[in-house]
């Protein structure tokens, strides 16, 4: 059995965004151009509403599922998938750090609805 990839990431915003214009863009014009790159299973962003702990500072973390490595290649090597990394400076800083995991499942979430 293949158990799914996904990304996670952090996001951060522009310094010239607010809070409200850096989720605006996102979901209403890098999202429409993200969500077209092949083989993406599954697209979530958490918007962080305060920390609890730790070092980390973000204003979102951004999780896409896939089938497998080769899925997620192909997605970022796809125009689809380059045209959202382009624009990913069009609203939010490039700092951002990212990762492949696998996810281990302890208590499902309740049903994700979508906006």
């Amino acid at each position: 059995e293949t158990q799914m990839i996904k990304t996670i990431g952090t996001a951060y915003r522009r310094d010239d965004f607010t809070k409200d214009e850096f989720f605006d863009y996102w979901f209403n014009v890098h999202a429409p151009i993200s969500r077209q790159a092949p083989g993406i299973k599954g697209y979530v962003v958490s918007e962080v509403v305060r920390k609890i702990a730790g070092e980390i500072e973000t204003d979102a973390f951004v999780e896409q599922w896939f089938e497998n490595e080769q899925a997620l290649a192909e997605a970022t090597e796809s125009e689809a998938g380059q045209a959202a990394w382009a624009d990913v400076s069009n609203y939010a800083k490039t700092t951002g750090t990212f990762w492949v995991a696998k996810q281990h499942v302890i208590i499902p979430p309740p049903q994700l609805f979508t906006r």
